[in-house]
């Protein structure tokens, strides 16, 4: 039962990075129809300020990586996205795999080959005893962290004039424009937003990990990505929700496969993917089998 248990803690954690992940992509999806690839390398940028920041304290070093990542969100809109607003989401999708690959091309250049390491958060490796039984702090940290998160964006969309325009924009974008709804701070506000989700999964994979490379966020953005587009990506709802369903079975799928099947968790990860998209080609949150607007 406390194997189950921690299993069950274990994989809703994995869940709530993933779907903060998928949500990240969601935001910018919802609003210009691009399903950043990119978002990993935010993702790494926010891992590397953790790295290098750690010893001047965490109330010094989580704030710069959160700045961080909210920078190289918005210069990937400025420098890049800008420029191609009039193309359609194949071409600004093929846009950010380039620049992902760029950008890891120049991690390689500034830090290195090889991973930087630093114990970031090292306390958070411990176990606490709930009710009898020992789970790590990490994944209640992460459930509680992805929680607020999810509960301060919630308000904000809900309760903020920005937050309206934002959650307007995303369910319409050109009916937006048309009513009045600034077009540029809109889509800053997205990319903005996509960096702190960002930086929160950078600094959960940072403490899980203790090491950095130029590839830190790629696997999660796969992932990530996979997710999005089995809940549903042209919904930010669909996006939370189907990361959350792809980080908890492969979470599950870890803990209770035979040991020598575990290498494969990802592989029946892709075939669950390929089911629902035969059955549910626009996402298990969005009704009926349309193609995601363009």
């Amino acid at each position: 039962m406390n194997q189950l248990i921690q299993s069950l803690v274990d994989a809703i954690s994995a869940g709530a990075v993933l779907g903060l992940a998928a949500l990240a992509i969601g935001l910018v999806f919802g609003v210009i129809r691009l399903a950043n690839f990119a978002t990993g390398e935010i993702i790494t940028a926010a891992a590397y300020s953790l790295i290098l920041t750690w010893d001047l304290g965490w109330y010094i070093s989580i704030p710069i990586s959160i700045i961080v990542a909210v920078l190289i969100s918005l210069l990937m809109e400025l420098a890049v996205f800008s420029r191609m607003r009039n193309h359609g989401p194949a071409t600004l999708l093929i846009a950010s795999f380039g620049l992902s690959f760029l950008l890891q091309r120049v991690y390689e250049l500034i830090f290195g080959n090889n991973v930087r390491t630093a114990p970031i958060a090292s306390g958070l490796a411990q176990s606490i005893d709930i009710g009898g039984i020992r789970v790590q702090m990490l994944s209640v940290t992460t459930i509680v962290l992805a929680a607020v998160l999810l509960i301060a964006l919630q308000l904000f969309l809900t309760k903020t004039s920005l937050g309206l325009q934002l959650k307007a924009a995303a369910a319409d974008f050109k009916t937006a424009r048309l009513v009045g709804i600034p077009a540029g701070r809109v889509i800053g506000l997205s990319f903005a937003l996509s960096g702190i989700l960002a930086a929160a999964v950078a600094f959960v994979l940072t403490v899980q990990s203790g090491a950095v490379g130029p590839n830190f966020g790629v696997r999660i953005t796969i992932l990530a990505l996979i997710g999005a587009v089995i809940g549903g990506i042209d919904k930010i709802s669909g996006s939370l929700a189907g990361g959350f369903l792809v980080g908890f079975v492969t979470s599950m799928l870890a803990s209770w496969l035979p040991q020598d099947l575990t290498n494969f968790k990802d592989a029946f990860v892709f075939v669950l993917v390929i089911g629902v998209l035969l059955f549910k080609p626009s996402g298990l949150l969005i009704k009926g089998r349309g193609v995601v607007r363009t």
